[in-house]
């Protein structure tokens, strides 16, 4: 949201504020203020629609907490989905193309599995519900604790997974060897120079 959205979200506030219950003692114009300092990065659509869901199913009037669990979802949630997009990645990328997964969690708990060749070969039809179980743990603590650069104190995890073509030139020596990374979510090669390999 922009400064541009603050009416739209005030009238939107407001009509959150009719079909909930404010807890007593709560200033709706205060909330207000703070709710949309708060969710600034979101869109103001997004934002509506996680507003709509909540007032669907809780009586109460939305803490920032609840707003931004229907935007981004449970870890649970994100786990799994992190999880669909792994197991989509695998069949379609499978070791020919160097690959990148849009979150650093992601990263963090296929490195923690054996990295990606290992991964690939690793999960079958016979023990995929208890990959996918170790996966979503991982990532859930890779939500936590991993970055792409290491700020904070944070693990820093590799930018891409490489492709079997660019480790074996790696391993001839060839250090010129031409790559392109593809991004998973969008399928589109990466443009930023990302230089490390895992």
């Amino acid at each position: 949201m922009t400064e541009n959205d603050r009416r739209a979200f005030n009238d939107i506030m407001d009509a959150v504020n009719d079909l909930t219950i404010m807890p007593g003692g709560k200033d709706l114009a205060r909330m207000k203020q703070i709710l949309f300092a708060n969710l600034m990065d979101y869109p103001l659509e997004v934002i509506a629609n996680a507003l709509n869901a909540h007032c669907r199913v809780e009586k109460f009037f939305p803490m920032l907490a609840d707003i931004i669990r229907q935007i981004e979802g449970t870890p649970d949630e994100r786990a799994l989905l992190a999880w669909s997009l792994v197991m989509k990645a695998k069949r379609k990328y499978k070791l020919r193309k160097a690959i990148r997964f849009p979150a650093p969690a992601i990263h963090f708990a296929i490195e923690r599995m054996g990295g990606w060749e290992k991964f690939f070969w690793s999960v079958d039809d016979y023990n995929e519900s208890f990959k996918s179980a170790e996966f979503q743990k991982l990532y859930k603590i890779g939500e936590k604790c991993s970055s792409w650069d290491g700020e904070n104190g944070k693990i820093k995890v590799c930018p891409y997974f490489p492709s079997e073509e660019e480790i074996y030139a790696l391993k001839k020596g060839n250090k010129k060897f031409r790559r392109e990374v593809f991004d998973v979510e969008s399928d589109r090669v990466i443009t930023e120079n990302l230089k490390q390999i895992c």
